[in-house]
């Protein structure tokens, strides 16, 4: 089964990290104001474009 990018969808069964999704404060820029508690599997260009926690569990 070909896994894909649970952000953008993007097809990748070799480069995909487990990461956790951030929200930002807009008011105070890189300021992480919540995380999502579910780990997602992010494709290396999204790791590169939005901000995110590496999943280390």
């Amino acid at each position: 089964m070909e896994r894909a990018c649970e952000n953008c969808g993007t097809p990748d069964d070799d480069e995909l990290q487990t990461v956790r999704r951030v929200y930002l404060d807009p008011d105070r820029p890189g300021e992480i104001t919540s995380t999502e508690e579910t780990a997602e599997l992010w494709c290396i260009s999204c790791t590169t474009q939005y901000p995110h926690l590496v999943d280390e569990g």
